[in-house]
C-alpha cells in the first residue's frame, strides 16, 4: 500500500538508536521485523510504500509507527526561545518512538551497555543466528549458559541476558510490568541484574512506550551540561520529554555530519 505520513523518516528512525534489527535494503528502503511479521517499507518523494495490505497496516503497523500521535503538535509546543531544542527537532523531526515488543527492547538494550550502534547490531545478529535466525525467547536465554554467550562476543552482558530471560519467562511478570506507571516500572526493571537507571529508562521509553522516560547516556548528559546548565525544563514537557530526547540524541549524532 502507498500512503503519505507526516513527521516520519525511515532513515532517521533507523539511525536513532532505538531499533537494531531493521535491515537496510537500499536508499530509503528497509526490511522491518516485528510481532512475528516482516514488513518492507520504502520512503520516496514524500510517500511510503509498505509490503502489506491496508488492513494489516491499520491493525499492526499503524500502532508500531505510533501514527496516532501528533508529532507535529509536539514540535510546535517547544519553547520558541529554546534555540537548541528547536534546531534538534527541525533536524531530526522524522524520528518517531516506535511501539516495539517489550522483550526485544529488553534484549537489545542490555546488549547496548557500553556499546556502539554498529556493534550492538552485530551482537544481536550473531545471537539471533545462534538461536536459529529469530530473536531468542526469554525461556531460551534463561536456559543458556552465560559462558556460551560470552564466546559469542557478549562479554559481561551474557550473565545479564540470562538473568533477564529468567524474569521475562514469567508471563505474569511481563503483564504486571506493562500495567505499572513510569516511575514504578523503572524501579521494577532495576531489580533485574544488569539493568541500571539508563537501560531501565530506555526500556520504559522504547519497550513500554512511556514517553516521559528520558534516558541519560553520555550524549544527553553532555547536552544537558552544555545547553541546559540550569536544568532541562521537564515540567514544560511533562508526559513527552522522551520524544524530545530522541530529537536531541539524533541531532547530537548527526547534526554536524551526514547520516551514514
Amino acid at each position: 500500500m502507498r500512503v503519505q505520513i507526516a513527521d516520519m523518516d525511515l532513515e532517521q528512525i533507523h539511525l536513532s538508536g532505538q531499533c537494531f534489527r531493521w535491515e537496510r535494503l537500499g536508499e530509503g528502503r528497509y526490511r522491518i521485523p516485528a510481532f512475528g511479521r516482516s514488513l518492507v517499507a520504502e520512503q520516496r518523494d514524500g510517500f511510503f510504500e509498505f509490503s502489506c495490505s491496508a488492513r494489516e497496516f491499520d491493525e499492526v503497523w499503524r500502532f508500531y509507527f505510533d501514527l496516532d500521535r501528533d508529532y507535529g503538535a509536539i514540535k510546535r509546543q517547544i519553547d520558541p526561545k529554546d534555540l537548541y531544542l528547536n534546531k534538534a527537532a527541525a533536524f531530526g523531526g522524522g524520528v518517531r518512538v516506535l511501539r516495539q515488543e517489550l522483550w526485544e527492547v529488553v534484549f537489545s538494550f542490555i546488549i547496548s551497555q557500553n556499546n556502539h550502534i554498529p556493534r550492538i547490531r552485530q551482537n544481536i545478529n550473531t545471537l539471533c543466528a545462534w538461536f536459529g535466525g529469530g530473536l531468542p525467547s526469554p525461556a531460551a536465554l534463561a536456559c543458556e549458559k552465560p559462558e556460551t554467550l560470552r564466546k559469542l562476543g557478549l562479554g559481561y552482558r551474557a550473565e545479564y541476558l540470562c538473568a533477564a530471560g529468567g524474569f521475562f519467562s514469567d508471563a505474569s511478570y511481563l503483564s504486571a510490568l506493562k500495567e505499572l506507571p513510569y516511575p514504578q516500572s523503572k524501579e521494577a526493571l532495576q531489580r533485574i541484574k544488569g539493568i541500571g537507571p539508563k537501560v531501565a529508562d530506555c526500556i520504559c521509553l522504547f519497550g513500554l512506550h512511556q514517553v516521559e522516560g528520558f534516558p541519560l547516556d553520555t550524549h544527553i548528559k553532555r547536552i544537558l551540561r552544555e545547553e541546559y546548565p540550569k536544568g532541562f525544563p521537564f515540567e514544560r514537557y511533562q508526559g513527552y520529554a522522551g520524544i524530545l530526547q530522541q530529537y536531541m540524541f539524533y541531532y547530537d549524532l548527526f547534526g554536524k555530519k551526514e547520516p551514514r
